[in-house]
């Protein structure tokens, strides 16, 4: 992408060597480097990224972005033909010229946020404004103060649009994020009990959600609104352009632009067929809770124009990310649903009612849920009484905190209940291999702390 001096400099930002106002790909990992990129060193919490500078040189790197305190050691023995970006903190230098780089780009910019299904639903809208004009969308979880302004930085220059993901856990962190990406369109997929021991508490986790519609409102940009969320409609209320989109009935009061959907079918892993506008598709993603999803992304992509005819069948081409509800043949006919990237109480809802319907022996192993603070003894205890739970014939909850979940499954008389506070993956494969038996249908489930993905990896690896 081309830049220009006088964007670095507004982003309080000097070029040192002979540079030709090209910004290459960004990398803040000198592993990822490859020849040409630019590396922005950061200081981590546990590493200084400017230690790696040498290293990126060496792979090919054709800049480094590094602080003024680095520089005024080591730039006099910069490699030949390399050039330093210069700045007082490389941290605030990459949110300030992401600032400017989005203010240059001539792309719609559609936000998403919400408590649950943030990276599918962009997954899903990406792909449906990939039909309508060259789209540059989020990559893995880029969606904090470092994920996002990498993904603006990493645009083309010459996209039509541009697909952020907004993370958070503490207040004021997505109105920080909107300040960077600014964006025109903003979703929020729904408001739950994710953060809560972060944000204090769910009404507060309402407010941070709702930070991207308050600044739609601000710069009069367009929310897209799930009516089917109390939360998210209050939130909605202050926008005076906004699009609603539901597979259900429409609120009473709503009066702007609505896209109904229609759930039609589901397989035997949930996986919904939706209808939109008298078009179907058939999405690759278990469980009917994203039918709203793609029903969200059709909203989207209709309300910048284009034609479900046209967008719908992309839709079928999206995959699930690695831990974020992939199935994965096991043999003998066995099917593990692998979710174990992260977790919350109506995440894992969503998950146990996915599997209760599924065919065979049903076996779930679930998680720890992390940052619920203060609420998580409670929490916890009601994932343990979750109605579908019923439907499972063994439950295996993993880490301290399930302990108390364990409990409550215990005294509703759950026939097959088993609880480790510590075990080790390779001994929870072994017990989850003795208690499959052909054609069992397996959920695993648990915030990414816990470590279940090393749990998924053993165990299909045999």
């Amino acid at each position: 992408m081309l830049i220009n001096a006088q964007m670095l400099e507004r982003a309080g930002i000097e070029v040192a060597g002979d540079w030709d106002d090209w910004l290459p790909p960004v990398r803040i990992d000198s592993r990822d480097i490859a020849k040409g990129d630019l590396f922005w060193a950061l200081e981590g919490t546990r590493t200084d990224g400017h230690q790696f500078v040498a290293d990126a040189f060496a792979a090919g790197a054709q800049i480094a972005a590094v602080s003024e305190a680095w520089a005024a050691q080591h730039a006099g023995s910069l490699p030949a033909g390399k050039v330093l970006f210069v700045m007082a903190d490389t941290l605030a230098g990459i949110q300030n010229l992401a600032r400017e780089v989005r203010r240059s780009l001539g792309c719609h910019t559609v936000a998403v946020t919400g408590s649950n299904g943030k990276t599918m639903t962009r997954e899903l809208i990406a792909a449906a404004l990939g039909t309508m004009g060259r789209t540059t969308s989020a990559e893995r979880n880029l969606n904090n103060h470092i994920g996002l302004p990498m993904t603006i930085l990493n645009a083309t220059g010459d996209e039509e649009y541009l697909v952020l993901e907004m993370g958070a856990n503490h207040l004021r962190e997505i109105e920080f994020l909107c300040r960077i990406g600014y964006p025109e369109f903003g979703l929020i997929t729904n408001i739950a009990d994710a953060h809560a021991g972060e944000f204090g508490g769910f009404d507060a986790i309402q407010r941070a959600k709702g930070e991207l519609f308050a600044f739609l409102a601000e710069t009069n940009g367009a929310a897209i609104v799930n009516l089917e969320d109390e939360r998210v409609l209050e939130e909605a209320a202050r926008v005076n352009r906004k699009a609603g989109y539901t597979l259900g009935e429409i609120p009473a009061g709503w009066t702007a632009t609505v896209y109904p959907g229609e759930l039609v079918a589901l397989d035997h892993w949930s996986r919904p067929s939706l209808r939109v506008e008298g078009e179907t598709v058939s999405l690759q993603l278990p469980g009917r809770h994203w039918a709203r999803a793609g029903l969200a992304a059709a909203a989207v992509a209709m309300e910048l124009g284009g034609e479900p005819g046209t967008f719908l069948p992309a839709l079928a081409t999206v995959e699930p990310l690695p831990g974020r509800g992939r199935v994965i043949e096991l043999g003998e006919g066995v099917e593990l649903l692998d979710d174990s990237y992260n977790s919350n109480v109506a995440s894992l809802e969503a998950a146990l009612a996915t599997l209760a319907p599924a065919p065979g022996q049903r076996l779930a192993v679930l998680g720890d849920i992390l940052e619920l603070g203060q609420f998580e003894e409670d929490e916890h205890r009601r994932v343990g009484r979750i109605p579908e739970l019923d439907e499972i014939d063994t439950l295996i909850f993993v880490g301290p905190r399930m302990s108390w979940a364990a409990e409550e499954a215990t005294l509703l008389a759950h026939p097959d209940v088993r609880g480790f506070s510590e075990i080790e993956p390779e001994s929870l494969a072994d017990i989850v291999r003795d208690a499959l038996t052909p054609g069992t249908s397996v959920l695993v489930k648990g915030s990414r702390l816990t470590g279940l993905d090393r749990f998924v990896a053993e165990l299909a690896q045999n």
